[in-house]
This record gives structure tokens, C-alpha cells and sequence, in this order.
């Protein structure tokens, strides 16, 4: 009888397992860069104890998927490392280079780097953001609908439209 109480917790056991293995399959490109950095780097990211589970119920409007990898403690090698070269390495061909931004301080040193990839697929687009600072470094990863790239590509341009004063005139202005 025992054993009879035992069997739904195997069951559910075996039903997180089998729905959890899909989706970190498909995380193997943010993995591979997290791994890439770490082992360029010599530094581990920070693990952030329940952030799956907070994500799970505050999501950003339009973002299906977030990932984040927080490097404390990180120090740039005296031989400088391509980052971009190593972040492309570790994504697939169907990622695209959509931002590249690197930074020098005043006194000639290498500064802030901050990548952006894109990879459209369907009605979504997931985004690889990779920064790097002196002292510390992020990768995150996010997926969004469709509808919400309109939407921000339809707020830029208006918001650029009232800045610059070239936007259309309303009646009554």
C-alpha cells in the first residue's frame, strides 16, 4: 500500500522531467555563450536563487522567454579576447549581428562592450544581449512577440518625431 501512495509523486516527478528536458534543449545557444565567457574568463556566473520562479509570474509585456547570467568579479585578461568572435562561435549561423558597441575609457583602456544578436524566427525574435564592463558582465537572453517589436519600433519613431520637432502637426497646434 505504500507504494501506492509513492506513484502520483513519481508520476508528477516524471512529468516535470520529461517537460523541463525540451526547453533546456533549446537554451543550449545562451549556454554556450554563458560556458564560452566562463571558461575565456576564468569566472563563474552568479547563480540567483528563484529567478525562473519570479519570471514565471512577472514577465515583461511581449517577452515569452528570459534569460540572465550575471559574471561578478570579472576582469578583462592583459590578452584581449574577441568577444564577438567568441559570442558568434557559440550561436548558430541563423543568429545575426544586430548592435555592436565597444567603449574606451579616458585612459586608453578597453571599456564597456555591449552585443546585441538577433534571431528571427516566425512571429518572434529572441535576442542575445552580451555586455561587458571592467568590472563585471551580463548575458541575457529574451524572446519577443511580434506585436511588441511593432510596438517599439512604432514608439522610437514617433518619439523621434516629437523630439525633433518634424513629427506631423496636429490640427488645433
Amino acid at each position: 500500500m505504500k507504494s501506492l501512495r509513492i506513484l502520483p509523486l513519481v508520476l508528477i516527478f516524471v512529468l516535470i522531467l520529461g517537460a523541463t528536458t525540451p526547453a533546456s534543449a533549446r537554451d543550449h545557444e545562451f549556454r554556450g555563450v554563458v560556458h564560452a565567457i566562463e571558461g575565456n574568463y576564468g569566472v563563474h556566473h552568479m547563480r540567483i536563487p528563484l529567478l525562473g520562479f519570479a519570471l514565471f509570474f512577472v514577465r515583461p509585456e511581449g517577452i515569452s522567454g528570459l534569460k540572465l547570467a550575471i559574471f561578478e568579479n570579472f576582469h578583462n585578461p592583459t590578452v584581449s579576447v574577441d568577444i564577438s568572435r567568441l559570442v558568434e562561435d557559440s550561436l548558430g549561423p541563423e543568429w545575426h549581428p544586430f548592435i555592436r558597441v565597444k567603449a574606451k575609457e579616458n585612459d586608453g583602456k578597453e571599456g564597456e562592450t555591449t552585443l546585441i544578436y538577433a534571431n528571427p524566427t516566425g512571429g518572434t525574435m529572441r535576442m542575445m544581449i552580451v555586455n561587458i564592463e571592467p568590472s563585471e558582465a551580463t548575458v541575457v537572453e529574451l524572446k519577443l512577440n511580434e506585436r511588441t517589436i511593432r510596438k517599439w519600433l512604432n514608439d522610437t519613431t514617433d518619439e523621434a518625431e516629437s523630439q525633433s520637432g518634424h513629427g506631423r502637426s496636429r490640427a488645433g497646434d
